[in-house]
């Protein structure tokens, strides 16, 4: 059902509209919120990347115990991103994201306060699935208030904060380790930074009125169950992988993992609608005929995998061969964020100007140079970081700005409104498989490094570049054979204006009729 609980709370926000500031009411207040719940999502994952050590020493757990604080987060943040696309498009996005944001600072609350390990891990696998509800809404409240050139500028933007920050938690959470907060600083960063979107949002943001016409209740959830379970065995499987393929924990989990996504498929396809005619399918079928939304999906696993593997090895490289402290090793990783916010800037000048199929071609060959550039890295080599670790950096944060921007552009713009949340929930989780992906294969290959020597340490750090040059070279062979180049089109959604200049209006403020004359962000 479209529940009449997120229509009263429509009803109930838009009462309080005449209360609220004009300057509140601007679509640029409303996208610095989702820019902050989207920092917030991304730092979470990465903050622990650097504490796995910490936590076995202060808990007195195995290292594999303790990598769960980051695993259990990441991989429901995976598994749940698809569902939470398609209950967004259904019941507004709007609401979903006050709801998701709100629960999401309860559990970091939870989070900060609890200290017994297993408790912890636990709470962040329920945070994870709540961050997993609010990166599709905030594409689709995105394309909801912006079209044309500025949505391709929002896009732009909220790309690049994605990508910052993934490699500025790494600094945060190396700061709170100086810190006796520790582990639990972050949570207490998100808990209030999370509160205070969620009630800035209630009052600012947009009523969205979907144009679905799904209801909640008629929602495939067996198909949902089926592949919820599929996605979270296949990246479990994954995880435990990168501790020992030898172990059924990791072989079997995912063996079944892959089978019952297969049966989702096979479900929806065949079965779902005969056992129901009016249940409304997890993955609508026409969303398979976006232009170009099959190829850059799959691609979407050889990009993140690629870009998320450089960055542990990056900054596993810092703590294990040049024994950097975990503060130390995120702030050698800020060359990266450097060159991503100059990219960032320039590129909301260069959207839709350019071929889009040949400007993510461009980036991934700008990062594939990056990478291979990361293979080199060697201890022996005198100021190896600044010779290959920053050039590395550099590249492949302008590369993987490039290809992000402009592959997200066309899956956005091709996308209809109402399947905005699903397009880019699957996208997402595609990605995820990619990060689960690295994770595995590249923990597999440095295997138990703390009993191997300094030289066979480095080769395997080699090998595992290598594997990330690898996964870049098959996305530009993908990219280039597969994807059919497309024009980001200035359209506009059913009326002229977006949904918040409307509202502006019906306030009586003026504030959004001037910023919808405005073609940038």
């Amino acid at each position: 059902m479209k529940l009449n609980i997120a229509e009263n709370f429509s009803s109930l926000r838009s009462k309080t509209e005449p209360f609220v500031p004009s300057f509140l009411l601007s679509k640029h207040v409303v996208f610095l919120l989702l820019n902050l719940s989207t920092s917030l999502d991304l730092f979470n994952v990465t903050s622990l990347l650097v504490s796995t050590e910490y936590v076995s020493k202060h808990y007195d757990v195995t290292p594999a115990v303790a990598s769960w604080t980051l695993s259990s987060y990441a991989i429901a943040f995976a598994g749940f991103i698809a569902f939470f696309g398609r209950t967004g498009d259904i019941i507004g996005h709007d609401f979903q994201f006050i709801v998701m944001v709100f629960l999401f600072s309860v559990i970091s609350l939870l989070c900060a306060v609890v200290d017994n390990i297993y408790a912890f891990i636990s709470l962040r696998g329920l945070q994870g699935v709540f961050a997993a509800g609010l990166i599709p809404t905030n594409y689709a409240i995105t394309a909801n208030i912006y079209q044309g050139k500025q949505l391709s500028t929002a896009i732009t933007i909220l790309t690049g904060t994605i990508s910052m920050s993934r490699a500025l938690g790494l600094v945060i959470g190396g700061a709170f380790l100086r810190t006796d907060l520790a582990i639990h600083g972050v949570a207490y960063v998100s808990f209030a930074i999370a509160m205070s979107i969620s009630v800035f949002a209630f009052f600012t943001f947009p009523v969205i009125k979907t144009t679905s016409k799904d209801k909640l209740k008629d929602l495939d959830y067996i198909g949902s169950g089926i592949l919820i379970s599929g996605l979270l065995l296949v990246i479990v499987g994954f995880t435990e992988g990168g501790e020992s393929w030898k172990s059924p924990k990791s072989y079997v989990t995912l063996v079944v993992g892959v089978f019952l996504t297969g049966v989702f498929f096979l479900y929806e396809k065949f079965l779902c609608l005969r056992l129901n005619e009016s249940t409304h399918l997890l993955i609508p079928p026409q969303m398979w005929s976006i232009p170009n939304y099959a190829p850059l999906t799959i691609n979407a696993v050889l990009n993140y995998a690629g870009f998320f593997g450089a960055m542990y090895i990056n900054v596993s490289y810092f703590l294990n061969m040049d024994h950097d402290s975990p503060l130390m090793s995120g702030v050698r990783y800020l060359p990266f964020v450097i060159a991503l916010i100059a990219i960032s800037y320039i590129l909301t000048f260069t959207n839709g100007k350019f071929s889009q199929k040949w400007t993510c071609v461009t980036g991934l060959v700008v990062g594939f140079i990056g990478l291979i550039l990361l293979t080199r890295v060697n201890y022996k080599t005198p100021n190896h970081y600044w010779k290959f670790s920053v050039t590395n950096q550099i590249l492949t944060a302008l590369g993987s700005c490039i290809y992000f921007v402009n592959y997200l552009n066309i899956i956005i713009h091709s996308a209809p409104l109402e399947l905005q949340g699903i397009a880019t929930g699957i996208a997402q989780t595609f990605g995820q498989f990619g990060v689960a992906l690295a994770f595995a294969v590249i923990t597999s290959i440095l295997g138990d490094f703390q009993n191997l020597d300094v030289e066979t340490l480095n080769k395997r750090y080699e090998y595992g570049s290598w594997f990330c040059v690898a996964c870049y070279g098959a996305g530009i062979i993908l990219l280039v054979l597969f994807v059919k180049d497309t024009k980001v089109k200035e359209k506009m959604h059913n009326e002229e204006k977006s949904v918040l200049e409307q509202k502006s209006e019906v306030a009586g403020t003026e504030l959004d009729q001037l910023y919808s004359q405005d073609t940038t962000v």
